[in-house]
């Protein structure tokens, strides 16, 4: 984790994300980001768009200097829906957003960490579903990210 960055020059991205990405944005989507920040938004992205066919749309994601606006809507079940949350809640901070909202603010969370223990956590999942009938074990659980 990395303390908050200085402004770097922020970009609208939106025509680009639309071009990469149509499928998940809505209609008068706005993305203005750093460089980096883009980045980051695109891996999010793509791990949502993993998720399967929920018609996710991504509304806003604004960085506002010091606030930022970020809004989407999805149509899954109540766990994707809850997947959906966990991972925009973890992209807010992944992007440096600093609000009372966020887990810890003032703090940049890395991507990278937070994606592969979404990754692991998606793997003990899947080995757990091919046990059928079988409770998990307390060593079968992942830890709650905090």
């Amino acid at each position: 984790m990395t303390t908050m960055r200085t402004a770097d020059k922020l970009i609208d991205y939106t025509t680009t994300l639309e071009f990469l990405v149509g499928e998940l944005v809505a209609p008068g989507c706005q993305v203005v980001l750093d460089e980096r920040q883009f980045s980051i938004l695109l891996e999010y992205l793509e791990r949502i768009a993993a998720i399967g066919d929920i018609n996710f749309k991504l509304e806003m994601c604004v960085d506002h200097r010091p606030g930022y606006s970020v809004s989407w809507d999805n149509d899954g079940s109540e766990e994707q829906d809850d997947e959906i949350d966990r991972l925009m809640g973890e992209l807010v901070q992944s992007l440096g957003f600093d609000a009372g909202s966020i887990f810890k603010p003032g703090v940049i969370a890395d991507p990278a960490d937070i994606l592969n223990a979404a990754d692991r956590q998606d793997a003990a999942l899947a080995i757990l579903d091919k046990v059928p009938n079988a409770k998990p074990e307390d060593c079968d659980e992942m830890p709650k990210d905090k």
